[in-house]
C-alpha cells in the first residue's frame, strides 16, 4: 500500500458565508501525479493555498508528508514543497538567474541548483535575460524552475501550462510525467482541461462549487460512461415493438435517467433505435433475430460520450 503524501479530511474555507472549499477531502498518494480538474472558479487555487498554509482554513484537517499542516510545522513542510500557484513571482528588473539566487539563498540551496532546474524548463540559454523581458510562457518556466529549486518531496502546479505555446506544452506535460519516477516526487496538477489531466495523470479529483465530486482513478471515471448501441433498420417502428416483446427487451433505452441513478440515453439521430450496448455476441444475436423477421439493417454503430463530455456533464449537475 502507498503512502499518503496529502490527506485532507472536510476542508473548509468560506468566504463572506459562502463555502469556497466545502468539505473536501483528498488522498494523495506518493510518486502519484494527481490530476484537480474543475472549472475556473470551483475552488481548485484556494484549496492548494490552503494545503501550502496561505490561507487558514475555517475547519477540517490537512496531513502533507506526514505532518499535520499547523503553525508548528508548517516551516518543515514547506522545505519539502515546491509550488507554483496562479501567478508566477518575479522580480522584473532582474534576471531570470537572479531571481533564482535570492530562492537559493533564502532556502539556503546552492547556485549549482539553478542551473540544473533553468535546464530541465529548457530556460538555461535565457537565465541572463531581463524577467520583465519574458513573455508569459518564460515566466511561466521560471516560476516552474523556481518551485523544483532543492528537488522537493512534492510539487503543487495551478495551471502549470498557461500562457504556453503548444511546443511548450508538450514539454511541459513531458516534464511532469518524468517528476516521479526521474526526481522521486509526488505531482498534485490542478487544470480546467480535462484532455491536459488526461495525459499525464491516472489518478484524479474532480471539483466543482467547492465540492469533491469525484476522485479516483480515469478508468472509474470511465466506467461511469456506458455505450449505446443505434440500429437503423427499414422499419424502425416494427423493430421496436419486436425487441420489446423478445429476450432483448433489456436492451431498450430509457427515456430518461431512471429512479437507480443510471445515465439517460443519448439523443439519437433520427430513425434510429437507441439500446444499450450489448457485448459482440449479443449483437450479433439481436442483428440475427431482426433480419429473421424480415427487416433489413441498413446501420448499426456504437456511441458513447467522449470523457470530456461526461466530465461537463457531472459539473453542469453540480452547478443545477
Amino acid at each position: 500500500m502507498k503512502t499518503a503524501i496529502i490527506q485532507t479530511e472536510d476542508l473548509t474555507k468560506s468566504y463572506h458565508h459562502r463555502p469556497v472549499v466545502d468539505g473536501v477531502s483528498l488522498l494523495i498518494e506518493q510518486n502519484s501525479i494527481y490530476g484537480f480538474l474543475g472549472p475556473n472558479g470551483a475552488g481548485k487555487t484556494t484549496t492548494m493555498k490552503l494545503l501550502l498554509g496561505l490561507t487558514p482554513k475555517d475547519s477540517g484537517s490537512i496531513s502533507i508528508l506526514g505532518h499535520q499542516m499547523n503553525e508548528e510545522n508548517r516551516i518543515a513542510v514547506l522545505s519539502e514543497t515546491g509550488s507554483l500557484i496562479e501567478n508566477p513571482s518575479y522580480y522584473g528588473n532582474l534576471t531570470g538567474y537572479e531571481n533564482l539566487k535570492i530562492s537559493c539563498t533564502l532556502k539556503g540551496l546552492p547556485f549549482s541548483e539553478i542551473d540544473r532546474v533553468l535546464k530541465i524548463v529548457r530556460m538555461d540559454s535565457q537565465k541572463h535575460k531581463k524577467a520583465s523581458h519574458y513573455s508569459l510562457g518564460m515566466k511561466q518556466r521560471l516560476g516552474i524552475a523556481n518551485a523544483l529549486l532543492g528537488s522537493p518531496r512534492l510539487l503543487l502546479l495551478d495551471e502549470p501550462t498557461n500562457g504556453l505555446d503548444p511546443s511548450g506544452i508538450h514539454e511541459m506535460r513531458e516534464l511532469i510525467k518524468s517528476l516521479p519516477q526521474q526526481y522521486g516526487m509526488t505531482v498534485m496538477i490542478s487544470s480546467h482541461l480535462l484532455s491536459e489531466i488526461e495525459q499525464v495523470s491516472d489518478t484524479v479529483g474532480i471539483i466543482s462549487g467547492g465540492r469533491l465530486i469525484y476522485q479516483g482513478l480515469l478508468s472509474g471515471l470511465r466506467a461511469k460512461n456506458p455505450r449505446f448501441l443505434l440500429i437503423r433498420t427499414s422499419d424502425n417502428r416494427r423493430a421496436e415493438a419486436l425487441i420489446a416483446k423478445s429476450r432483448f427487451a433489456h436492451l431498450l433505452c430509457p427515456a430518461s435517467q431512471d429512479a437507480g441513478g443510471r445515465q439517460a440515453a443519448p439523443t439519437a439521430p433520427s430513425r434510429t433505435i437507441c439500446l444499450s450496448c450489448p457485448d459482440d455476441r449479443e449483437t450479433g444475436a439481436l442483428a440475427g433475430f431482426l433480419i429473421e423477421q424480415g427487416l433489413a439493417i441498413y446501420r448499426i454503430q456504437e456511441q458513447q460520450d467522449s470523457l470530456e463530455e461526461l466530465y461537463l456533464k457531472m459539473v453542469k449537475e453540480v452547478s443545477l
